[in-house]
C-alpha cells in the first residue's frame, strides 16, 4: 500500500514555500534599511520597476509612459520566463530524437538564427516604438491588417486553451511524486500509468462510442487548480505578475542545473549525451520534415508570432535597449533546451541501458509523452532519492509552464482591454475583471482536452493550429513587415531607443546589417512560407499521427477557421497611421544631427563595443 514519502513531502514544501520565503526576507530587510534613513534616503530604496517608472514618467517628447509599465529588469525576466517554456523540455528532446540526433540540432540553431531570433527582436522594436498591444500594432501600420491581429488573437487564445493542459499534466504527477513507491512502480509501468491513470485513454479510437468521451475528474480539477494559479496571477497588474516572474524564471534554471548534475552521473548517461551531441547524420538535412520540424519548435518554443513580445515590448521606457534584451532572451532559450538536452537525453541513456536496448528507441517509443513516461520511468534509477527528483523535475515542468501561461494571459488581457478602451470607448477597464472572463472562457474550452480522447485531439490541433498556421502567421508578419512598414523604419526606431546612451551616442544600428536585411528580406518569409505549404502538403497526403479522418477533421476545420480571418478586413484601402518617417517626432533628433557628426558618433559606438563591457539593462535608461 502507498504512504507518503517523507522525501517527496519535504521537497514539495520547501519548493512551495521557497519564493514567499524569499519575498518575507526581503521586505523585513528593506524595512529595517529604511528605519536607519532619512526620509529622503528611504524614498531611494525602492524596487527596480518603481526606480524606473519615475525615471521613464516622461519620454524624450514629453509622452506620458503607461501607467503600468514594466522597468528593465521585471521586462528582461518577463521575456525570459515568456520564451523558456515547457516545450522546452517536453518537446525539444523528442524533436531531436527523432531527426537525427546532432543533425536536428544543427537545423534548429540555423532555424533560429535565421528566422526566429530576428523575427523575435523585430516584435520587440515594433511594440516598443508603436507603445500598442499587437491587435492595434497591425491596425496602425495599415488598417487592412486588422483582420491579421484577430487571428493572431485566435492562434494566442487556442494555444494557451490546449496548452494550459500540458502544464496541468504536471499536477498529478507531482503529487503522485509523494507517494512511496512511486506509483508508476508499484505493478504498473509508466506508459500504463500515462494512458490509463493519467489520460484514461481509449484503447482503441476507431472502436469507441461518438464523440471526445467523458471528462477525467482528476484532469479537470488540475485545469481548474493551473486556471486559479494564473488568474491571481495576472490580475492583478504587471507588477505583481513581475514579482511571481522572477520566482518562477530563478527557480526552473535551478532544478534543471541539479537535474543535469544528477543526471549526467547515472551508468549509460554518456551514451545518451553521445547520441544527442555525438551522432550526425548529415543526410537528415536534406529533408525537408527535419526543417519543418526544427523550425515550428523554435517558433513555438521562442514564440513569435503570437504577439505577446509586441504587447510587452509596448510597456517598457523609450529608452529602453531591446534589441540587448531580446539577443539575451534568444540565446537563454536555445541554451535551456540545450541544457535541458543533456538532462533527458543522460536519463534516456541510463534507462537504455538498463533494457539493453538502443538509445534511439527509448527517446522515440514515448512520442511528445518523453516527459511523461520515459523520464518518470527513469526516476527509478535516483535510489533514494527518486521521489525527491521526480518532485524537482515535474515542478520545473509546472514553473516552465506558468511563465509562459501568464505571458499569454496577459497578452490576451491587454487586447481585450486595448479594444474596450479604444473601440468601445470604455473609459475604465478592470484588469481583474477581464482576466476572470477570459481565463474562465479557456478553462472552458480546455475541457475538451480532458476528455478521454482529450490527448489525440490536443495532438491534432497542435499540429494544424500551433505548426502550421503559426507557420503562416509567421509568414505574414514578415511580409507586412516588409510590404507596409520598412527595413529603414525599424532600424530608425531601434536608433531611436538607444540614442544619445553613454554606450550609444549616435544610437544603436541593427548588426550586422548585411544579415539582418538578408534574413528581413529572403530568410524569414521564404523558409516560413515554403515550410508552411510543406506541411500542408505533408499532412494532407500523409494522415497525421495515423488518427481517424474523423479526428484529422477537427484540425482541418480549426485550420481553415483561423486562416479565413486573416483576409477579413484586406479590403480597407486607408493608408497607415504611421507618419513619414522624416515626419516622425521620435526620429527628429537623429534625423536633423549632422551627418558628419553621425558618422563621428558612428565610429564612436564601433570602439565602445569592442572596448566598453556591457552595463546590465537599467544603467542606460535614463532619459535624457
Amino acid at each position: 500500500m502507498a504512504k507518503v514519502s517523507p522525501s517527496g513531502l519535504c521537497t514539495l514544501l520547501l519548493l512551495i514555500f521557497i519564493g514567499p520565503c524569499v519575498y518575507l526576507c526581503r521586505f523585513f530587510f528593506l524595512k529595517c534599511k529604511s528605519r536607519s534613513r532619512s526620509e529622503h534616503k528611504c524614498n531611494s530604496v525602492k524596487n527596480d520597476d518603481a526606480v524606473l517608472a519615475a525615471q521613464t514618467q516622461a519620454g524624450d517628447d514629453g509622452e506620458i509612459e503607461k501607467e503600468d509599465s514594466l522597468g528593465s529588469t521585471a521586462y528582461l525576466f518577463a521575456l525570459i520566463g515568456y520564451a523558456i517554456g515547457i516545450g522546452n523540455v517536453w518537446r525539444f528532446p523528442y524533436v531531436i530524437a527523432s531527426n537525427g540526433g546532432s543533425a536536428a540540432v544543427v537545423a534548429y540553431l540555423t532555424c533560429a538564427v535565421f528566422v526566429a531570433w530576428p523575427l523575435f527582436i523585430w516584435e520587440l522594436i515594433l511594440g516598443q516604438y508603436l507603445r500598442r498591444t499587437f491587435i492595434d500594432a497591425w491596425q496602425a501600420i495599415r488598417p487592412r491588417w486588422l483582420s491579421f491581429g484577430w487571428a493572431q488573437f485566435l492562434l494566442l487564445f487556442i494555444a494557451q486553451s490546449y496548452f494550459s493542459v500540458i502544464i496541468a499534466y504536471t499536477l498529478p504527477y507531482i503529487a503522485s511524486s509523494c507517494r512511496e513507491p512511486l506509483p508508476w512502480t508499484d505493478g504498473t509501468t509508466s506508459e500504463e500509468f500515462w494512458t490509463d491513470t493519467i489520460l484514461n485513454q481509449y484503447d482503441d479510437l476507431n472502436d469507441k462510442p461518438p464523440g471526445p468521451g467523458p471528462i477525467v475528474p482528476h484532469l479537470a480539477i488540475a485545469l481548474f487548480v493551473f486556471w486559479v494559479i494564473t488568474f491571481f496571477s495576472v490580475a492583478f497588474g504587471k507588477k505583481v505578475l513581475a514579482k511571481i516572474t522572477y520566482v518562477t524564471v530563478i527557480m526552473p534554471v535551478i532544478l534543471m542545473i541539479i537535474l543535469v548534475i544528477f543526471s549526467v552521473q547515472q551508468p549509460g548517461a554518456s551514451e545518451g549525451i553521445r547520441f544527442y551531441i555525438g551522432k550526425f547524420e548529415a543526410s537528415e538535412l536534406g529533408k525537408a520534415e527535419v526543417w519543418a520540424t526544427a523550425l515550428g519548435q523554435i517558433l513555438f518554443s521562442l514564440s513569435p508570432g503570437f504577439g505577446t513580445a509586441i504587447t510587452y515590448s509596448s510597456f517598457v521606457s523609450r529608452k529602453e535597449d531591446v534589441y540587448k534584451a531580446g539577443m539575451i532572451v534568444c540565446v537563454a532559450n536555445s541554451a535551456f533546451s540545450l541544457l535541458g538536452g543533456f538532462a533527458v537525453f543522460a536519463i534516456v541513456g541510463s534507462l537504455a541501458e538498463n533494457e539493453g536496448v538502443p538509445v534511439e528507441e527509448v527517446a522515440t517509443r514515448s512520442g511528445t509523452g518523453l516527459a511523461f513516461i520515459t523520464i518518470a520511468e527513469a526516476m527509478t534509477y535516483f535510489g533514494n532519492w527518486q521521489n525527491a527528483m521526480s518532485v524537482f523535475f515535474y515542478v520545473m515542468l509546472l514553473t516552465l509552464g506558468l511563465d509562459s501561461s501568464y505571458a499569454w494571459t496577459e497578452t490576451l488581457v491587454s487586447a481585450v482591454e486595448s479594444t474596450l478602451k479604444t473601440r468601445f470607448e470604455k473609459t475604465e477597464v478592470h484588469t481583474h475583471y477581464v482576466s476572470l472572463v477570459l481565463c474562465s472562457i479557456m478553462f472552458l474550452f480546455g475541457l475538451v482536452f480532458t476528455t478521454r480522447m482529450g490527448n489525440e485531439i490536443l495532438d491534432v490541433i497542435d499540429m494544424f493550429v500551433g505548426t502550421i498556421f503559426l507557420l503562416a502567421v509567421c509568414f505574414l508578419e514578415s511580409m507586412i513587415l516588409n510590404l507596409d512598414f520598412g527595413f529603414k523604419r525599424l532600424g530608425y526606431a531601434l536608433k531611436a531607443a538607444t540614442y544619445k546612451t553613454d554606450r550609444f551616442p549616435a544610437g544603436r544600428n541593427l548588426f550586422p546589417k548585411w544579415l539582418c536585411v538578408f534574413d528581413f528580406r529572403v530568410t524569414v518569409p521564404l523558409l516560413t512560407g515554403v515550410l508552411c505549404l510543406y506541411k500542408i502538403v505533408y499532412v494532407g497526403m500523409n494522415p497525421y499521427g495515423d488518427y481517424p479522418k474523423s479526428l484529422l477533421a477537427w484540425g482541418w476545420t480549426l485550420l481553415a477557421i483561423c486562416i479565413s480571418i486573416v483576409p477579413i478586413t484586406i479590403w480597407k484601402r486607408q493608408k497607415s497611421e504611421l507618419p513619414a518617417m522624416e515626419e516622425d517626432p521620435i526620429f527628429r533628433d537623429f534625423l536633423n544631427q549632422n551627418e558628419e557628426e553621425v558618422d563621428l558618433a558612428d565610429e564612436k559606438n564601433a570602439e565602445v563595443d569592442e572596448e566598453t563591457p556591457e552595463k546590465e539593462p537599467s544603467e542606460h535608461l535614463a532619459d535624457e
